[in-house]
Order: C-alpha cells, then structure tokens, then sequence
C-alpha cells in the first residue's frame, strides 16, 4: 500500500499480488480540498501514473531477461529499498 499526501488530499494506491509475476493495483482517491485539484504541481497524476506503470512493466521485462544476473533490486540504487524488505521479511519471522 502507497500513501500519495498531496495539496488537495491523499491518493492511495493498493498493489495486490495475483500470482508469482501479477499483480493489481487499485486507486483510491480522497479529495480534501477541490478548489486545488489538478492545479500546480498535483495536476495531470494520471498521466504520472501510466507512465510509471509503463516503465514498471518495462522493469519487469528486463529483469526476466536472460541477460540480468543481479537479483531483484539494482545493486547501486536500491540498497534502501532491500534493507527496509529485509527488515519486514524479519520482523514476520
């Protein structure tokens, strides 16, 4: 689950695993403030969002590609990301 704080409320995202390699993700919007809705810097989410879908399947791709030998996290920008799911993985134990 992702929560998106933004000027005009919250947008939340919910990623449901379907399989080993599918998932689904529901949006659920909550709107606190109309008058700054798709104004500035909020505006145009979703475009955002099919573009991040589009590159996060791209991702995928690659990653079952035969040429990728690294794991599932990029080895150079995704040391955060790798400890905080080794620590979820841990504290479930």
């Amino acid at each position: 689950m992702m929560f998106n704080f933004y000027s005009w409320g919250l947008w939340i995202n919910i990623v449901e695993p379907l399989n080993v390699s599918k998932c689904r993700v529901r949006f659920l919007t909550y709107v606190s403030d109309d008058s700054k809705l798709n104004r500035g810097a909020d505006s145009g989410l979703d475009m955002v969002e099919l573009e991040d879908e589009e590159v996060v399947q791209n991702v995928q791709k690659g990653i079952r590609s035969r040429f990728y030998k690294h794991g599932r996290y990029s080895v150079k920008r995704e040391q955060g990301t790798h400890h905080f799911h080794s620590l979820i993985a841990e504290f479930m134990k």
